[in-house]
């Protein structure tokens, strides 16, 4: 789970400026599929239990990083980029 978290965060960080919520929250349930699916195969069971383990029985996901509220929305006559003399 580190290692997915990590990738997460960095490919967040990298695309946090803009309109991009609606992406991560795509993000964030396909690897919620994924990890239902690690699951299901390491247990032997069906695709259903290793998504109950997911959605339902663990409390915060099992550890996978929340993708939302980092959204930076670009404001008009704002650098929203952080640099302060950049020119455009």
């Amino acid at each position: 789970m580190e290692d997915v978290n990590r990738f997460l965060r960095g490919w967040a960080a990298y695309f946090r400026f803009g309109n991009s919520s609606r992406h991560f929250n795509e993000i964030r349930s396909y690897a919620r599929m994924r990890m239902a699916l690690v699951l299901r195969k390491r247990h032997r069971r069906s695709r259903g239990f290793g998504w109950s383990v997911v959605a339902f029985q663990s409390p915060d996901q099992l550890g996978l990083v929340t993708l939302s509220g980092i959204v930076v929305a670009p404001r008009p006559f704002r650098d929203w980029r952080g640099m302060p003399n950049a020119r455009r």
